[in-house]
């Protein structure tokens, strides 16, 4: 049942994080898809962004600690949820390894500069040593641009040398547009607020990838 479960995770505050977990978890609801979204951040960011309006009202969304996350999940699991979308603290925490054990796919958001892929990789090698001590870990691991400026020389720059490093990367990319920011001040997503604008557009190309990566999981 991993294959049901999609975990985004961080050791860096600022990438998206929140952003992108809610608004995946938002197109897989709006495409009817039985979708729950558990926010194990302390600051609560994903929760406050769907209590702002009534758009999101309808998908379901769970906070959860390292006390109760596995529970939530295999709780959601056992009531059929197709997607189980976990957003992490955006520094080193235990909560974060138990959702990583339960995901068919980590999302690690990782802005376009070498102080950001530092720490990304840092956390790739975090996850490796867990999994060496035993630990599950993650069906799939993948490293998300986010916060691309479209075109920029710097953002096909650190794609090239994140790949030639050796690090799985998802061919989407989140770029830097208003729409996300707006879409939050209303208690919305994109899918929903601007459905066919450029950001909506790209939370459909990432779902649709990582719904392929879990296909395979």
């Amino acid at each position: 049942m991993r294959e049901r479960v999609v975990a985004l995770a961080t050791m860096k505050g600022g990438s998206g994080k929140s952003t992108v977990a809610t608004c995946i978890a938002g197109y897989w609801w709006a495409k009817k898809r039985k979708t729950a979204l558990i926010d194990a951040d302390p600051q609560k960011s994903a929760a406050r962004w769907l209590e702002t309006g009534e758009a999101l009202s309808g998908l379901r969304c769970e906070v959860a600690n390292e006390k109760s996350i596995s529970s939530k999940i295999e709780a959601l699991l056992e009531e059929g949820y197709e997607r189980i979308v976990i957003d992490t603290p955006g520094f080193r925490a235990s909560v974060t390894d138990i959702a990583l054990e339960h995901a068919g796919l980590c999302l690690i958001p990782v802005r376009p500069s070498p102080v950001d892929f530092e720490v990304a990789a840092d956390k790739v090698d975090l996850i490796d040593k867990l999994r060496k001590a035993g630990a599950e870990g993650p069906v799939a691991l993948r490293l998300l641009l986010t916060q691309v400026v479209r075109n920029s020389v710097v953002g096909r720059h650190m794609r090239n040398e994140m790949s030639h490093a050796g690090y799985k990367l998802m061919k989407s990319e989140i770029c830097h547009r208003v729409g996300y920011t707006e879409a939050a001040l209303m208690g919305s997503v994109p899918t929903l607020s601007q459905p066919r604008g450029a950001a909506a557009l790209e939370i459909a190309a990432l779902a649709q990838e990582a719904d392929k990566i879990l296909a395979r999981s």
